[in-house]
């Protein structure tokens, strides 16, 4: 199994740091510019936007779908456009070969290349969610545009709870959304947003302003960390500039994080 790394843009967190992380120290900052430069912009915060491509025996799955296309909201929101199809591409991926589309949460900044405008943008794909974050956003304006012509196009799976799928696991990390999943391969844990900053690795507690149910945010943060430190593979979340290992320190990655990097395998 290989775990390939799509940034599909890199942009400027549009709120002062301390505003999105309360509590935000000068010992965070310190050790954020010691151990994920990529992620430190003066005072602010450079935020990627990353999704997976795992691909193996068991077929060819994308987790996550970025930021969208220009004219997008998320695009609008950021100041940038994505780059996913174009970053397929460039690995030999043809968007009709991923056969399942594993989303971690539905935040317009995870769902952006989801659909096109009627239809699903993977037409051979499985679109698969947790239910509770089904519940979470129906009748909401994503989903209406990102996973309402998915339901319509009869491709999305809803899972409940823990779930095996094509040789990955499906593990719920609520509270930064309540439906909040993460996806386990041999390679990563691929954390989605249950760390939304690296410093949240070093200091699980830091709470990001966003989090639906902090409590219930930081425990799967302890989670997540613990099954990366006891298995002994990194966590890949999607807006870190790197993946971290299980004691908190980057892994390498090409590019000094203010740029959209190549696509690079874990």
């Amino acid at each position: 199994m290989d775990v390939t790394v799509l940034c599909d843009a890199v942009a400027v967190f549009p709120e002062p740091i301390e505003d999105a992380l309360p509590g935000w120290s000068a010992e965070n900052a310190a050790w954020t510019s010691a151990v994920m430069p990529g992620n430190v912009r003066a005072a602010g915060w450079w935020l990627h936007f990353h999704s997976y491509l795992v691909t193996g025996d068991s077929g060819v799955v994308l987790v996550d779908a970025g930021i969208g296309p220009a004219g997008g909201e998320a695009a609008k929101w950021l100041g940038v456009a994505g780059r996913l199809p174009g970053l397929l591409e460039k690995v030999g991926v043809r968007e009709s070969d991923i056969d399942t589309v594993v989303l971690t949460h539905v935040h317009l900044d995870h769902v952006g290349w989801s659909a096109d405008a009627d239809r699903p943008r993977f037409e051979n794909a499985e679109y698969v969610v947790q239910r509770a974050e089904l519940e979470h956003v129906r009748g909401g304006a994503t989903y209406e545009r990102m996973l309402r012509p998915i339901v319509d196009a009869d491709q999305l799976q809803v899972v409940d709870g823990e779930t095996r799928l094509r040789g990955l696991r499906l593990l719920p990390t609520p509270g930064h959304t309540p439906g909040h999943q993460s996806v386990v391969t041999e390679r990563a844990v691929l954390g989605g947003d249950v760390l939304v900053h690296p410093a949240q690795a070093r200091w699980p507690e830091l709470i990001y302003v966003y989090e639906r149910d902090p409590a219930r945010a930081v425990t799967s943060r302890r989670e997540v960390l613990e099954l990366a430190a006891a298995s002994g593979i990194p966590i890949a979340a999607a807006h870190p500039h790197a993946a971290l290992s299980g004691d908190v320190r980057a892994l390498a990655a090409p590019a000094d994080g203010s740029a959209v990097c190549p696509p690079y395998k874990l």
